[in-house]
């Protein structure tokens, strides 16, 4: 039976085994393949240093077989609500059976709600769409997002 463990942790601590992920999360998930993967992991570094990056991790008999990603601050609208803004979140495709997703989200969650976060925002892909995922978790449509190579 596969053990399955989901962990808040640094980033930094934890971006050599995401670096093995990214090539499988950008060719399925990439919509602008004009652009070769190359993440900013300075910035990644700057926004963990700054205690703005919350990364939340599943493991599969302590492989790690996906993440989520958020950028948390208060929103620039609302000062006053503290918000995460995912960056990215993925699971490999053979683990994406019964609820292991819906427990990765749920973990976050609570992850978030602890250190005082109000809202979570959250995007979909149009060609692997997750609205379903979102909405049994509770989260609303709100917003559609739209993008544009110059």
């Amino acid at each position: 039976m596969t053990k399955l463990l989901y962990e808040d942790v640094k980033f930094s601590d934890v971006v050599v085994e995401i670096k093995d992920l990214f090539p499988q999360h950008y060719d399925e998930l990439c919509v602008s393949k004009e652009f070769p993967l190359s993440p900013d992991y300075g910035g990644y570094k700057r926004l963990c240093d700054a205690g703005m990056l919350r990364c939340v991790t599943c493991r599969a008999d302590g492989e790690m077989i996906g993440y989520i990603v958020f950028i948390v601050q208060p929103h620039l609208h609302y000062s006053t609500c503290m918000t995460a803004f995912e960056d990215m979140y993925f699971i490999k495709k053979e683990f994406r059976k019964g609820r292991i997703g819906i427990r990765l989200f749920k973990y976050a969650e609570d992850v978030l709600r602890a250190i005082g976060v109000n809202r979570i925002i959250l995007h979909t892909k149009v060609h692997m769409d997750n609205s379903r995922l979102f909405e049994y978790l509770d989260y609303k449509n709100t917003d559609k997002l739209f993008s544009k190579i110059l």
